[in-house]
């Protein structure tokens, strides 16, 4: 198989996985409650990243940046941002949940402009954050308050979720120089499954976790396909393509997310949503666009840990 054939199928697996994960997500939660069935998530995918690390010899460095790199990886990403999603999707439909998760590159460009101070937004990029921030609103009138297909905690949980990601990708660009993907999420979803498991054993104790096969598929669906292979192509992706073309990802997904939710789970979204759903995608592409201080385009990478 040649380099660009593979590529191509490279791509179209991510977009698949990526867009998949929001409706496995959903199934794994039937008899198992959130922060457990995002703890077992973590800690398997973790487990089969590290010892692929072993068996690769892969450097793991010994620096105090390298540990604190880690921790906030571990902490933010892998806990803040799974235990957010796994709890709003009890409730939230998965299509949904993607589409307001599509914002991470809107948030992103926020922490790398006012908090890190690593970019400068142009005109059309704060014309993005406004246009951006109306296609919520739209959303959350048409399916919150109209539709009534998602309680407001469970919105307001997805939209908290994507701060964690915008955050440590930030966080990972400024400072994780020289560090390899590898090293960065096997130790982190470790850390990240051992912290949902300490919570999943607080605020869950005396909760019962029974498996259906359904949930015990999806589970293993997301530990083999969405935190382990998706990641190994996602990263060969990088060294072959530009990392521009690979933001097109931001727009597939969701529309993935929202047809397999319709399809297989029959959620339903109201019509309005679609138009907010537009303007939150617009809202991403003008907050891409290019300026004359030069962007770093891998901060606005879609969620590839879903």
């Amino acid at each position: 198989m040649n380099v660009r054939l593979q590529t191509i199928l490279l791509f179209a697996l991510v977009s698949w996985i990526w867009g998949s994960t929001w409706l496995a997500i959903r199934l794994g939660l039937q008899g198992v409650p959130p922060l457990t069935a995002a703890a077992l998530r973590m800690a398997a995918s973790g487990t089969i990243l590290v010892c692929i690390g072993l068996l690769r010899r892969e450097p793991w460095p010994r620096t105090r940046l390298y540990a604190t790199h880690v921790l906030i990886q571990g902490a933010i990403l892998f806990c803040f941002q799974y235990a957010l999603i796994y709890w709003a999707e009890q409730t939230v439909p998965s299509g949904l949940a993607a589409v307001l998760f599509a914002t991470l590159p809107i948030f992103t460009a926020v922490n790398a402009a006012l908090i890190f101070r690593m970019e400068h937004l142009s005109p059309v990029n704060v014309a993005g954050l406004a246009v951006g921030f109306i296609g919520v609103v739209v959303i959350y009138s048409s399916e919150v308050i109209h539709a009534g297909h998602a309680p407001p905690l469970g919105v307001a949980a997805l939209l908290f979720a994507v701060i964690g990601p915008s955050f440590a990708t930030v966080f990972a660009k400024r400072f994780a120089h020289g560090i390899s993907p590898l090293a960065t999420v096997a130790p982190s979803q470790l850390i990240g499954g051992a912290i949902l498991g300490m919570l999943a054993l607080t605020l869950e104790h005396g909760r019962s976790v029974h498996f259906t096969p359904i949930s015990a598929g999806a589970l293993a669906y997301l530990i083999v396909f969405g935190s382990c292979i998706v990641f190994l192509a996602y990263f060969t992706l990088l060294k072959r393509m530009p990392v521009t073309r690979l933001s097109v990802l931001t727009y597939i997904t969701p529309v993935i997310a929202v047809l397999l939710g319709m399809s297989v789970a029959h959620e339903a979204l109201a019509a309005t949503t679609l138009p907010g759903a537009l303007l939150v995608l617009i809202g991403v592409w003008l907050v891409n666009r290019p300026h004359f201080k030069a962007p770093a385009p891998e901060l606005r990478q879609p969620d590839k840990r879903l």
